[in-house]
């Protein structure tokens, strides 16, 4: 059973497609291949004798040397032997190549061309032909590898085989020389490009040594450098200097200040004292006053003699003190001048000797920032140098090298090849073989797989269940129950009335216990019986499993929900219709009304009532389950198929089972999965898959059973394909007829072959 909820996937453990059943496939048409494949395969033979050819075949022999010898250069290795197997191998395959085809067809004189190749055929369809005419074989154990040719005509073969080779060969000796070729213009380029580099960098060599005055790039002989250390010791010696006469003028200065700051007065008046002039005039100033003061004795003061000697006695003191004074002037003048013309000669001294040391520092520093410059300069011309040196003396190498490389590659293009030619090819004497042998295996697999390839085509496109796997594959779950055919010659809705013991009986029986314990375990009362497809035998099956459940429980009713093709009616042979559930929907009176009894099948019946076509009133079908189902045990309903009828989905609703029924090699498998998908998107409680193997086989067209079928299909009148396989006789009939054929032909040949002798 498949109990399904609201899932996203309907089916989610089933697949979109049905697989192909090999075994099957060969138990449905194994014996008809094989009697209809022997049938095409022995009328063909005769052709096969009729059309068989002598084959003639050359063979040639090329030597490949693992080892050869080199010439005068060890630059390239002559040993293959790591890998030789795969080096004849790669060679074998090269030669068949297009290219060495069509110049192998090329070098054919023109009879020798129209004896293995049409006369007018061009050179390169000739060479797809030559392609299966040669075949290369390197022989296991040895250093050879076999070259063979065959054809119809023994004509044209060995100067096939023999040109082959030459080609071969050519384009071998051809592609070393080439790859000589391009290495050695590689080479010729790069030894060109070395020379221009080599020119270019002497020039800049010449350059740099006219710039930095040296040829050789080294610091011993950067004369720029050893003047720069020479004025560096010179400049500190002048730095030295100018700090000393610095230091020695600022004393000076402050000296001179502290001396300057000094007072010479006491000087000044020990000078003026010292003086004779002056002790002098103070001399006769004092005698000259001592006179003049002892003539005014007696002298009032306003005398004018008294007046005229004091006056005098004024100009003389005033004469006195202005000698003093003119004498102090003098001796500070000269005193002051002294001190300073001593200390501005000494401050002038350091002046200039200051001035001096700075001069000559600042043309040292002078000379010191030229000659550090030049001293950079040469430097870095000389680790310019030193670089252009190595790079020079590097590409003069590398010169060398490419300069003995081409030598060796001039002289390594004529060295031997690996490969050789061992043996050429010979004419043929007689006819190596015949191609009746694989005449006989492609007429044998044109008949065999001829008739097998239809037959499968035909089963692999068949979309029809034909196995219990199917339903599995389908759906997911295996069916949970399978009708097999019934071999009693009685009515499939008897079976569970009249053939008890029948299979077919024993399976229904079977799936009314399942039903019954789905109810124990699920009060599952209500089952509806649909089918995938009309001719299903819904009717009977719904029929003989409520008889089955009736033998389990007292009251089992059977409603024909199907009241527009009204099949149980008919079965039971009845010649006017009840009232039935028709009649219920389309009236108010109760629904016990329109349920009868049937005392043959010991179950209640609600037939289908009147036929209704159109709209169905569904408003009262709610009511009748409700109340049924207090009433009765199971209600079984029979149902139209799910996917031709919108009444059966409404139905569904109030199942706790719906009952699926599939028809084996009937029902396709695209039906089914599409009708079990409706059903789940109702939302049914359950779902019990039947596979049933005693209902109608409809006939089926191809384009019905090719639902995917390809496009070019559509071009083919499929019609008498599907008549063929239909109506195809029965295998023994099949195998008399072929024999009966067969044995006129032997003896319309036996009569043929006598008149011949008689003449």
């Amino acid at each position: 059973m498949i109990n399904e909820h609201v899932i996203r996937e309907p089916l989610p453990y089933g697949k979109p497609s049905k697989s192909l059943d090999l075994i099957g496939f060969f138990k449905r048409y194994g014996l008809f291949i094989l009697v209809i494949g022997s049938f095409l395969f022995t009328i063909s033979a005769p052709i096969v004798l009729l059309i068989s050819k002598p084959i003639y075949e050359v063979k040639a022999i090329m030597r490949v040397d693992p080892v050869i010898p080199s010439l005068i250069t060890k630059s390239e290795d002559p040993l293959i032997i790591n890998y030789y197997q795969d080096y004849a191998r790669t060679q074998a395959q090269r030669m068949m190549s297009f290219d060495v085809l069509k110049k192998t067809v090329e070098k054919l004189t023109p009879g020798e061309k129209a004896s293995i190749f049409p006369a007018t055929l061009p050179a390169d369809k000739c060479a797809n032909m030559l392609a299966f005419i040669i075949k290369t074989n390197p022989l296991n154990g040895t250093h050879l590898i076999e070259i063979t040719a065959s054809g119809q005509k023994k004509q044209g073969l060995a100067p096939l085989i023999n040109k082959f080779m030459a080609v071969f060969l050519d384009k071998v000796r051809k592609n070393n020389e080439m790859q000589d070729n391009e290495r050695l213009i590689y080479l010729r380029n790069k030894q060109q490009a070395l020379t221009t580099e080599v020119r270019r960098i002497e020039n800049k060599l010449i350059t740099l040594t006219k710039d930095i005055n040296t040829a050789s790039f080294s610091e011993s002989f950067n004369l720029a450098g050893k003047k720069n250390e020479q004025l560096q010791v010179l400049y500190v010696r002048s730095l030295g200097d100018k700090i000393a006469a610095k230091i020695q003028f600022d004393e000076k200065v402050k000296l001179n200040n502290l001396i300057k700051s000094l007072s010479l007065e006491p000087m000044v008046e020990d000078l003026v004292m010292k003086d004779n002039s002056l002790n002098i005039t103070s001399s006769w100033t004092y005698q000259q006053q001592q006179q003049l003061r002892s003539s005014t004795d007696g002298l009032t003061k306003n005398n004018p003699d008294r007046i005229y000697i004091e006056d005098r006695m004024n100009a003389m003191r005033e004469y006195e003190k202005k000698q003093k004074n003119e004498l102090t002037k003098n001796a500070r003048k000269i005193l002051y001048g002294i001190r300073d013309f001593g200390l501005n000669k000494d401050l002038i001294t350091a002046q200039n000797d200051l001035e001096r040391t700075t001069a000559n520092e600042e043309k040292v520093n002078e000379e010191l920032k030229k000659a550090s410059a030049e001293a950079i300069k040469t430097s870095v011309g000389i680790h310019i140098g030193e670089s252009l040196e190595a790079e020079l003396k590097h590409n003069r190498e590398l010169l060398d090298l490419i300069d003995t490389r081409i030598q060796e590659l001039e002289v390594e293009g004529k060295a031997p090849l690996h490969l050789s030619i061992e043996s050429v090819a010979r004419r043929p004497d007689r006819a190596e073989t015949s191609n009746i042998n694989k005449l006989f295996l492609i007429f044998f697999s044109l008949s065999f797989g001829g008739v097998g390839g239809v037959f499968f085509a035909y089963d692999f496109f068949d979309n029809r269940i034909r196995r219990t796997k199917d339903i599995q594959q389908a759906l997911g779950y295996p069916p949970a129950c399978i009708v097999p055919k019934s071999t009693d010659n009685i009515p499939f809705y008897q079976l569970i009335s009249l053939a008890a013991n029948n299979d077919a009986s024993k399976a229904i029986k079977s799936f009314a216990i399942k039903l019954s314990l789905e109810k124990a375990e699920s009060s599952a009362a209500i089952i509806l019986f649909t089918a995938v497809d009309s001719g299903a035998g819904c009717t009977s099956i719904a029929l003989n499993t409520a008889q089955a459940l009736a033998a389990l429980t007292p009251k089992v009713l059977l409603i024909e929900g199907n009241i527009v093709d009204q099949a149980f009616s008919k079965i039971a042979g009845l010649s006017s219709v009840p009232k039935g559930f028709s009649d219920f929907l389309n009236s108010t009176e109760p629904w016990k009304d329109f349920i009868g009894s049937n005392l043959t099948h010991k179950i209640s019946i609600m037939h289908a009532g009147k036929t209704m076509i159109g709209n169905i009133p569904q408003h009262r079908v709610k009511e009748l389950f409700d109340l049924a189902r207090k009433e009765y045990d199971y209600i079984c309903i029979d149902c139209a198929p799910v996917l031709q009828s919108d009444f059966t989905e409404h139905l569904a609703h109030y199942a706790d089972i719906i009952v699926l029924i599939s028809v084996g090699e009937s029902t396709l498998f695209n039906d089914l999965r599409r009708a079990t998908e409706l059903l789940v998107h109702l939302k049914v409680p359950a779902i019990a898959p039947l596979l049933n193997w005693g209902g109608i086989k409809r006939s089926m067209s191809i384009d019905k059973l090719l639902e995917k079928q390809p496009e070019i299909l559509d071009k083919i009148n499929t019609k008498k394909i599907e008549d063929i396989i239909q109506n195809l006789p029965a295998a023994k009939e099949l195998i008399k007829k072929i024999q009966t054929i067969v044995n006129s032909t032997l003896k319309s040949t036996k009569t043929i072959s006598k008149e011949k002798k008689h003449k």
